[in-house]
Parts: structure tokens; C-alpha cells; sequence
């Protein structure tokens, strides 16, 4: 399982640095277009430190402090990581020049959202990839402690950032109507969190 974990934990870190490239670039054109930053630098920060902290203590347990994990708990996590990374491709993609890891917004009056592929079924697939990634990658190399505590520090981050979000989308003509209903991070039919 060990092997299984470090591979997976260097395919998040080149898939991070392609997904930095990626952002800087739509955020430029998102910018070009009219868009613009809605968080703070302290907020994005924040985030910035605890997806480091993540690695760098997902590491250090893993290679020092490893816990044993039963098979069955490691073939969920594997599973459930796997799930998240096809989620995450189906979101990027669907986002297309969209997608950053800031939270940008165009003027409120104009319709500027997505609404097909995963975010036909929850508001915010992306974050629900990033919380299944958090609490699995770490089990798969026995770094329970990580994944328990950069799950509530994500946490954390997710309930300052998604309100500061949707405060500007829910702003957006038509975003109410079309993703009102559709739950945050998992389908459901009634309105709310």
C-alpha cells in the first residue's frame, strides 16, 4: 500500500503545479475579461498554507510515524481518491478557462456561471473533490492523523470560502433559479446548505 501511496502523493504534486500553471493563466483571461478577485490575500493564504501543510505533514507521518491500516480501509481510500480524481477532470473541464483557484466573479448583472457536467447535480463538485482527496491520500499511507486533522482545517477554510463565493454567485442573474436547489456537495432536491 505504501508504494501505491508515495506514487499518488507525487502524481497530487505535479497535478497541483499543473493546476497553478493552469489558474495563473485563466485567471489572466478571466481578468482580460472583466472578472475579478473577490478574496482576500489572507484568505487565499490561508488555503495555500494549509494544502502545504498537508503535504509536508502527510509526508513526515507517512515516512516517520505510519499507522497500521487495514486492507479494507486502504482499498476505500484508494477508491474513494480515485473517484475524486475523475470528479476533479470532469469539473476542470467542464469549467474549461473558468476554472482558477481564486474566487472570481464578472460584473453581477451578466450571466457568468456553469451549470452542466458534475454542476448539474451539486454546487461545488471541485471542493468535494479536495475534501475526499484530504481524508484519503493520507490513509493510504497510514497518516491517520493528517487526514483527521487537515480534514477539519479544511473545514475550516471551506466555510469561510464557499459562503464568500456564493454571496457573489447567488448575486448572478439566473444562478439562484439554475443551482439553488442542487445541493452544496452532494445531490439532493431541496433548497439550502
Amino acid at each position: 500500500m505504501m508504494t501505491i501511496f508515495w506514487v499518488l502523493y507525487g502524481y497530487c504534486i505535479v497535478e497541483r503545479v499543473g493546476e497553478l500553471l493552469v489558474s495563473r493563466r485563466n485567471q489572466k483571461l478571466m481578468s482580460s475579461r472583466g472578472f475579478s478577485e473577490k478574496e482576500s490575500l489572507a484568505g487565499m493564504r490561508a488555503m495555500i498554507a494549509m494544502h502545504t501543510g498537508w503535504y509536508v505533514c502527510m509526508a513526515c507521518e507517512a515516512l516517520l510515524f505510519p499507522s497500521a491500516m487495514p486492507v479494507v480501509v486502504g482499498a476505500a481510500a484508494a477508491l474513494a481518491f480515485s473517484f475524486a480524481q475523475l470528479l476533479r477532470f470532469w469539473a476542470l473541464r467542464t469549467l474549461g478557462s473558468f476554472w482558477n483557484i481564486s474566487v472570481m466573479t464578472s460584473d453581477e448583472s451578466q450571466r457568468a456561471f456553469v451549470s452542466d457536467g458534475p454542476y448539474r447535480f451539486i454546487r461545488h463538485p471541485n471542493y468535494l473533490v479536495v475534501i475526499v482527496e484530504i481524508a484519503s491520500l493520507p490513509l493510504l499511507g497510514g497518516a491517520v492523523w493528517t487526514a483527521l486533522l487537515f480534514s477539519f482545517l479544511n473545514g475550516i477554510v471551506l466555510y469561510r470560502r464557499i459562503p464568500l463565493e456564493e454571496s457573489h454567485l447567488f448575486r448572478i442573474p439566473g444562478y439562484r433559479e439554475a443551482m439553488g436547489m442542487k445541493g452544496r456537495f452532494l445531490p439532493r432536491g431541496v433548497e439550502g446548505r
